[in-house]
């Protein structure tokens, strides 16, 4: 586009010196009448030339300017999707990686979520377990399957649902739990009777009972954690399930 320009106006510079350097006066007139038309004819040509570089620069132009604008619009309403709080026409590339960080956030929440829901159902599966061994008679030393001490239905409960070998001894089984208050005890975890927990275990099952196995001469029941022997005697709570 530049070089037409230049064209044009070496053109126009040439017509003009012609014009200066033409003697008129002594030219007939019919050569006269003859180079006016074609000088017209140049002046129109040229004309027009310049007309249509005008316009073609606003053509470009506009395009250009279109074509901008398009592209920051888009470019807008792209990271105003991607950030919720970005305020009208804010580039805010950040917020890309900010929707990543919460996505990232949520799963790892729905993780967590996941984990409780399970451990709550092997608590509530160990509490159905235990419950269906009421009515067993007690036996010193033994550990089911129809017959049980206080620390040998502790391990039979947790070996059928979890897995998990625990001594037959209440005393070692309290060294191996982890110590809670009973303000935060859930169904499944154990509670100690006597110094040390050395003595007597049962399972808690919630609204301050338990199922164990209490003496000889009785059976597997449920019975209180709290009244005037169980105050006396009560030792703590314990848990080997995750909370």
């Amino acid at each position: 586009m530049v070089r037409k320009m230049n064209n044009m106006k070496t053109e126009l510079a040439s017509l003009g010196s012609a014009a200066r350097n033409a003697s008129f006066p002594t030219v007939h007139s019919t050569a006269v009448s003859t180079s006016r038309p074609r000088l017209v004819s140049h002046l129109a040509i040229l004309l027009a030339m310049v007309m249509s570089a005008i316009g073609l620069i606003t053509i470009t132009s506009t395009t250009a300017y279109a074509t901008a604008y398009a592209t920051v619009t888009v470019t807008t309403q792209v990271l105003r999707s991607a950030d919720r709080a970005a305020a009208p026409g804010e580039f805010n590339v950040v917020s890309l990686a900010a929707t990543k960080g919460e996505l990232s956030r949520l799963t790892q929440i729905n993780r967590v979520a996941s984990q409780k829901a399970e451990v709550r159902l092997v608590r509530n599966e160990l509490v159905a377990f235990a419950r269906k061994q009421i009515g067993d008679p007690y036996r010193a030393g033994r550990a089911g399957p129809d017959a049980f001490d206080c620390s040998g239905l502790v391990r039979y409960v947790f070996k059928q649902i979890t897995g998990k070998t625990l001594p037959h001894y209440s005393k070692s089984q309290y060294n191996q739990v982890q110590k809670i208050r009973k303000s935060d005890a859930q169904p499944g975890d154990l509670v100690f009777f006597f110094k040390n927990g050395a003595h007597h275990v049962g399972i808690y099952i919630g609204n301050g009972k338990m199922i164990d196995a209490p003496n000889a001469g009785e059976r597997v029941g449920i019975s209180p954690i709290t009244g005037s022997w169980w105050g006396r005697s009560y030792t703590g709570m314990g848990r080997l399930l995750k909370a």
